[in-house]
């Protein structure tokens, strides 16, 4: 499952996404910098969270300890949740990585948006943490892989982030031909 993303956005462009999409933000300040290229367990990302009056960006570590206390919890099956507003989030991504093989070096395969539009993964947040929510995969990610992250187009975004009920029908795969593949290893 997913264990690789990137976000490479400025502080800034994420604000003007925020308000292009009508989130309205609570929190915006001068240029912050953030940290550019693949995200992996225990770093931080960007991650977009509804609040009073609008919406909020914060950098928050990816995984939280599992009750085992073993290891890092990066990735939540949404059909087993139903968790409120406060709790979700989203992460803008550029790209995300899912990986074919039984042995290493295992084949590397990017999968980007198709169009222009900006994606973002659904994920829930827990102690200033977040995990991946997520789902069977598309059509576009279901040769490579069993299950994909929770995948939402920019438009979805302030549903999911402020619906009172849960929505299933966001937590679910991404329409097919949202993302195209490459092997880069």
């Amino acid at each position: 499952m997913c264990n690789e993303f990137a976000q490479e956005r400025t502080w800034r462009a994420y604000c003007e996404l925020m308000k292009r999409e009508a989130l309205d933000i609570v929190n915006e300040q001068p240029e912050t910098p953030l940290p550019s290229g693949s995200v992996r367990p225990s770093e931080r990302a960007v991650i977009i969270s509804a609040a009073a009056g609008g919406s909020v960006l914060e950098l928050i570590a990816w995984g939280w300890p599992p009750f085992s206390g073993k290891g890092l919890l990066i990735n939540l099956q949404s059909e087993k949740r139903k968790d409120p507003p406060a709790a979700r989030g989203i992460a803008p991504m550029d790209r995300f990585y899912e990986f074919r093989g039984d042995k290493p070096p295992k084949s590397k395969f990017e999968f980007a948006a198709l169009g222009n539009e900006p994606l973002g993964f659904a994920v829930v947040k827990k102690a200033d943490r977040f995990a991946l929510l997520t789902t069977a995969p598309n059509a576009d990610v279901a040769n490579i892989h069993n299950r994909m992250p929770v995948t939402l187009r920019a438009r979805d975004w302030r549903r999911y982030l402020t619906q009172a009920d849960w929505p299933a029908d966001l937590a679910a795969p991404a329409q097919e031909g949202t993302l195209r593949s490459l092997q880069v290893r």
